[in-house]
């Protein structure tokens, strides 16, 4: 049986192939099970995107083989649900396009509202190039933050602009676990 620390590793490999060949805002979430064989699942957001990534990949697979000496089955999974990962990255590629930063949360939030119950989106840097740092933020529905039992979906991530660095945390509350009694 092989240790957790091998399944780390895979995951590591594969998302920095993804990272290195821009696909990593694509990729939801990497499921790897070992057993007899080794079984990877990659969830993906784009269709195309799984048909240009399967050419980067072949590469990872031979070398996987060689060192764990087990047969690799790849499932790309293509998920239509949106999730924070996909809002923030959403987010972050008008950002890039210099434009109003409150305008294009409230836009990208407004867009996707009929798929979750809240929504809050914070950007915070040197926004618009501005020399004093700051905090943007919008908030829709409800975010019940001290609720265990809420599917509360969590997402940050840093992007180095020409001003600075900025910080996009994304929550999306999905639905509410039902509670037996």
């Amino acid at each position: 049986m092989l240790c957790s620390t091998s399944k780390v590793q895979i995951r590591f490999a594969i998302k920095k192939i993804a990272k290195k060949n821009f696909f990593f805002n694509n990729i939801n979430d990497i499921d790897i099970i070992i057993s007899n064989l080794l079984k990877i699942n990659i969830y993906f957001t784009e269709l195309s995107k799984i048909e240009d990534f399967v050419e980067y990949i072949d590469s990872l697979i031979i070398e996987i083989s060689k060192i764990l000496k087990k047969n690799i089955i790849i499932n790309f999974i293509l998920e239509e649900d949106i999730n924070s990962k996909n809002l923030t990255f959403l987010i972050l590629n008008q950002i890039n396009n210099k434009s109003s930063v409150k305008r294009i949360i409230k836009k990208e939030v407004l867009k996707l509202i009929s798929k979750f119950n809240g929504c809050k989106v914070q950007v915070s840097g040197r926004l618009e190039g501005v020399d004093i740092a700051r905090k943007e933020w919008y908030l829709f529905g409800s975010i019940p933050l001290h609720t265990i039992r809420n599917n509360i979906d969590y997402f940050f991530y840093e992007i180095i602009t020409q001003y600075g660095v900025l910080g996009i945390k994304t929550w999306i509350f999905k639905k509410n676990y039902e509670t037996k009694t």
